[in-house]
């Protein structure tokens, strides 16, 4: 029934094509787009094939019209709005995200954006971090003709990383013009600021034999830096346990009450800004004040570490909502016809990206134990003569910020040119260095807290316990006495003390050389036979060194490790183009190969094949099969051991309770690759100016790397898994002495699905209608990161398991050219599905668990201007969510209680947006 539901909204996406510009166009709808003023055509194919050729792969391909309409100023914004990409990583779903906020990355399909491979002119990007992800913000929008998607398993063709596809940035290198862009932009409630410069020239010289082009963008997003600037931030929701339910009573196994419920006005139960001590003994349910007061603490209703209303922290409010970054980049490039069959080719570029967000407030939950001697404490409290574990957060400061310099340089040279008139080669090598900085501020030192909290009068004056007690082996003269009761109580001296900046700096460099020659190898009984061989070598180095607190665990949060390593990878891969049936009806063959050898994990062989049946001229038929691997990335193999220590739970021993246990953690070295068995079919329909096609995928991932926690470790080794009994270290009484935590091959993905997209093109009056539909089904994607169980997270959207994500998401768009003016519309549907899918009616009510369907309608126009800066100078203004539409309230399970997903939905509201665009 729910397929069945789902067909019928594809189905209706259809509909609305006839009323609705594309995003994207399929290169199986047409090998040519006509994309430009000047009617430049661009192949787009998907292959390394030379020539005509197209391959059975679905693509996209979308335009800068698209992006110019849009307004955005960063392509990553554009991309992800496409309904198979998901917003892992962006600076309005990273804001929990201790070290990788603010950056702009892609995703496609979900399965982490590591997973799809992103190019730039057909070659990898230099990562930002040790996962190898790409950061979008590094690429100037105005340099790009074209944006390729591959929306399948293309390992073989472009080698590690694209298991769920491919993303390549595509440059103008015959720009002839120069282009100017600024533009302006808020929300409505007057934060999100926007301010974009943009501009890109590009020019032929020597007689049309050579042409060199250079882009640069500068923005500037001063993002939102507290979510209390929302109001469905600041009801402050939070899911907790309720308690009207009683299960786990034998006598009502199943009781009809929910085990967990939302409630609104949540603060933490657990703490307060002044500092408090729970219910309980002579010392119990106190809230202390400035000036040495102490007060019975205000309650509300009490649900284990939330509670509705009463005197606690509400942390989610002072997290940034929307990160804030400034960027800028630039990109030159130029190329050189040495001769009529050879030409020469450079690239240059640099970019700097930074952001800086608040992640949470300090926090000590009841570890700080208060002496009746505490020099600070209230009299009536000291004449209670009870230590107690005071519970509080640090809201006399900011809370600990993320904030991230990344610079990243690239350079690339070559040569290219043909043989005779049916073969192409070439040649290049390329070197990236990306330098990521983070700083973590105000992030709080729980050992400094233990000392300065332990206040002593001496002599008439507070100093620290350590410099007042009998051994002078434990004094730290840098210490400094906390006076705790009560916000705003604690002296700056002492802050400063308890707390401290986490620096870590990564350095990654990335060096390439390929080579590859392709074209007609020989004629067939049906056509030209098109093949193209080609090798690679390259080679990746991170090393990352940290400050000293960070390297010994001393902070509350990250504690940032040092990593380094390195890896090479010598690759040999060839693509051939076989036609098997030519005339009336068209039968074409594809095939891809590609051997690698890693330093790491040995050789590893890729492979992809597939078909397109013509049997008319306006309908064709395509599918493939493919291998597709992601090697382990450096981050995930080179950490270096850090000591940890855990409780954990001995199930070898019943009734022993917990132990305090070694847990190490580690990179490992023997990890092999992640290996993928993705297929897909679909048909494509060209009827004159209509163009629609609809795609099945499927993917099934193996072997996915992850890591496993020390507990976990344990219980499984105890239920028999004897691959995690080689982590696990017990004496000979089944006490346990360690347990080692790394990297593991056991993850499993299962994703299946289906693309729609439609696009029509029409003559009205005097200028062009363009209607489209773009929209991707999610069948099913199970899900076990860990090993074990799949779990089946399609349709959850409100972020409690990995991976989950809507089940259904489409764009429908429409846009009008006439020779003066312009406007385009468009509506982003995500649809309806559930808070957490492991949920029934026995842990959350239906009316909670189920989220309603979402609709944001984006308008945008554009006007052109005589007689201003030239002919080609045109305004334009928009609106992004034009109906204001707030999120769904999904509160996170988490001491900071965000009220919504700000991966799957607009965090920001309505935001309005002006520009001037000029061409000379």
């Amino acid at each position: 029934m729910i397929f069945r539901s789902k067909f019928k909204s594809l189905a209706g996406v259809a509909l609305w094509a006839v009323a609705a510009p594309a995003l994207a166009q399929s290169a199986g709808d047409a090998a040519q787009a006509d994309t430009d003023a000047d009617s430049e055509i661009i192949t787009v194919t998907g292959t390394r094939l030379k020539g005509n050729f197209e391959a059975p792969t679905p693509v996209l391909a979308l335009g800068t019209e698209l992006i110019d309409q849009r307004g955005t100023t960063n392509v990553a914004n554009v991309i992800n709005e496409i309904p198979a990409f998901t917003g892992t990583l962006t600076p309005s779903s990273t804001t929990l995200n201790s070290r990788q906020n603010g950056v702009n990355v892609v995703d496609l399909r979900g399965l982490g954006p590591n997973r799809n491979l992103v190019l730039v002119n057909g070659r990898r990007s230099t990562p930002f971090d040790e996962f190898e992800n790409i950061d979008l913000n590094v690429v100037p929008s105005l340099a790009i003709k074209q944006v390729e998607i591959v929306t399948g398993g293309a390992s073989a063709a472009y080698g590690s990383d694209a298991i769920s596809g491919v993303v390549n940035l595509i440059y103008d290198e015959k720009l002839e013009e120069l282009r100017l862009n600024a533009q302006y932009g808020l929300a409505d409630r007057g934060d999100a600021q926007n301010f974009r410069l943009s501009g890109a020239w590009g020019t032929a010289f020597a007689e049309g034999r050579g042409h060199f082009l250079i882009a640069a963008d500068y923005d500037d997003n001063k993002g939102i830096p507290k979510a209390s600037a929302r109001k469905w931030q600041r009801s402050s929701p939070a899911i907790v346990s309720n308690p009207l339910d009683t299960d786990g009573d034998s006598a009502n196994p199943s009781d009809g009450i929910p085990t967990y419920m939302f409630i609104d006005n949540a603060s933490l139960f657990i703490a307060s800004p002044n500092g408090v001590t729970l219910p309980g003994g002579a010392a119990g349910n106190l809230e202390f004040f400035p000036d040495g007061i102490a007060r019975t603490r205000v309650l509300g209703d009490v649900y284990g570490t939330f509670m509705g209303g009463g005197s606690g922290s509400q942390l989610g409010n002072n997290s940034a909502l929307v990160v804030p970054t400034e960027r800028f980049n630039v990109l030159a490039a130029a190329n050189y016809e040495v001769s009529d069959s050879v030409t020469l080719f450079g690239e240059a570029s640099f970019a700097r990206s930074k952001s800086r967000g608040a992640l949470v407030n300090g926090f000590s939950f009841g570890a700080i134990e208060i002496q009746p001697d505490n020099a600070y404490l209230p009299a009536d409290v000291a004449a209670l003569n009870t230590p107690f574990d005071l519970y509080r957060t640090f809201e006399e400061i900011d809370p600990i910020t993320s904030a991230s310099v990344t610079e990243n340089m690239r350079f690339v040279g070559g040569l290219k040119g043909e043989i005779g008139s049916n073969w192409k080669w070439e040649v290049s090598a390329q070197y990236g260095q990306t330098d990521f900085s983070n700083k973590q501020y105000n992030n709080l030192l729980p050992g400094n807290l233990a000392k300065a909290a332990n206040a002593v009068e001496v002599g008439g004056n507070i100093v620290c316990g350590v410099n007042a007690d009998a051994d002078p082996l434990n004094n730290d003269a840098a210490c400094v006495p906390i006076n705790l009761f009560g916000k705003g109580s604690p002296s700056q001296a002492a802050l400063d003390y308890i707390t401290g900046t986490g620096i870590s700096d990564t350095r990654i460099k990335q060096s390439v050389f390929a080579a590859e020659i392709g074209g007609e190898a020989f004629e067939g009984w049906a056509g030209p036979i098109v093949a193209t061989v080609g090798a690679e070598h390259r080679t990746q180095k991170l090393n990352r060194t940290v400050n000293a607190p960070n390297d010994n665990e001393e902070f509350l949060i990250v504690n940032a490790q040092p990593l380094r390593g390195k890896y090479d990878v010598t690759e040999a891969f060839a693509e051939v183009g076989v036609p098997l049936i030519d005339g009336a009806q068209s039968l074409d063959f594809n095939a891809a190969a590609r051997y690698t050898h890693y330093s790491t994990v040995g050789d590893v062989v890729t492979w992809k094949a597939g078909l397109v049946f013509e049997p008319t001229d306006y309908l064709r038929f395509r599918g493939t099969i493919s291998r597709d691997i992601r090697a382990p990335s450096i981050g995930e193999t080179f950490v270096e051991t850090v000591l940890l220590f855990g409780n954990l739970n001995n199930p070898f021993i019943p009734g022993s309770g917990t132990e305090l246990v070694r847990t190490p953690l580690s990179g490992n070295p023997n990890l092999t690759e992640e290996r993928a068995t993705t297929k897909t079919i679909g048909a494509v329909v060209t009827l004159g100016g209509f163009r629609t096609s609809l795609d099945f995928w499927d993917i099934n991932l193996k072997g996915a790397i992850g890591s496993l926690g020390a507990q976990d470790i344990v219980n499984r080794c105890f239920r028999g898994e004897e691959a995690m009994c080689e982590f696990v270290t017990l004496d000979e009484d089944d006490e346990l002495i360690e347990v080692r935590q790394q990297n593991l091959n056991l993850g499993t993905y299962k994703l299946r699905g289906l693309d729609f997209e439609a696009r029509y093109a029409t003559g009205l009056g005097n200028g062009t209608l363009n209607l489209g539909a773009v929209a991707t089904y999610l069948i099913h994607k199970k899900i076990a990161p860990t090993g074990g169980e799949l779990l089946d997270v399609a349709g959850e959207v409100g972020g409690r398991n990995a991976g989950g994500m809507p089940d259904f998401k489409a764009t429908l768009s429409a846009g009008y050219d006439a020779d003066r003016w312009g406007a385009f519309v468009q509506a982003r549907y995500i649809d309806g599905g559930v808070y957490d899918v492991t949920f029934g009616p026995e842990q959350l009510s239906k009316k909670e668990n189920n989220v309603g369907a979402v609709v944001y309608v984006d308008l945008s126009a554009k006007y052109k201007l005589d007689n201003l800066f030239g002919s080609n100078t045109e305004i334009y203004a928009g609106v992004d969510n034009l109906f204001d539409r707030t999120p769904p309230i999904l509160p996170a399970d988490f001491i900071s209680n965000s009220a919504t997903n700000g991966s799957v939905y607009d965090v920001i509201g309505r935001k309005l947006y002006v520009g001037i665009r000029a061409r000379f």
